[in-house]
């Protein structure tokens, strides 16, 4: 009754490759110049997480499913204070789905809502921080047999909400689809 989908990872890294900061004089003034290159890191560097999804059907039919995802990327700061990881995902990850693709005679829908946690992007063109946010999707498909269709009108981000994917892109807002799939 109950689908469970489960994996986990760890990492263990020596000698990581990551980005410092350097700063050249380059006038007898005082001027100087920041610029970045590649090394590699001092720092003893693990990586591990896991992924579970739950589904199962309820309330006679209804789909219910959900998911969470844990990443962690651990080091110590202090035996490489200028590393910067660039690992660029958010701690805590979780999805809730909600659907049924018969509710009534050629007619279903699905729900979705996710959320994630604030988390610290890091990279060489910019670092900032990425805020929590929760996305609320959903859509609407109907069959035609006849012709071996299935109409979907959909969207995601309902809300309307923008929120960044990454510090320096575009906002990402709403946006809506009608589709049509044929030989279903």
């Amino acid at each position: 009754r109950v689908t469970v989908d489960l994996s986990v990872y760890y990492n263990q890294y020596e000698d990581f490759i990551a980005n410092k900061n350097v700063i050249v004089p380059y006038n007898t003034t005082g001027g100087f110049k920041v610029f970045q290159l590649y090394t590699n890191s001092a720092a003893d560097i693990n990586s591990y997480g896991a992924t579970i999804g739950l589904n199962t059907k309820v309330l006679n039919g209804f789909s219910l499913g959900l998911n969470y995802t844990l990443a962690q990327f651990d080091f110590d700061q202090a035996s490489d204070p200028d590393f910067e990881a660039g690992f660029n995902t958010p701690e805590h990850k979780v999805k809730l789905q909600f659907g049924k693709t018969d509710l009534f005679k050629n007619f279903g829908f699905n729900i979705n809502a996710r959320w994630q946690d604030e988390y610290r992007w890091e990279s060489t063109f910019v670092d900032g921080t990425i805020e929590s946010r929760t996305v609320l999707d959903a859509q609407v498909n109907y069959s035609v047999p006849s012709i071996k269709s299935i109409f979907k009108l959909g969207g995601a981000n309902l809300t309307g909400q923008e929120y960044l994917s990454a510090p320096g892109v575009g906002a990402i807002g709403s946006q809506y689809y009608l589709s049509w799939t044929i030989n279903n």
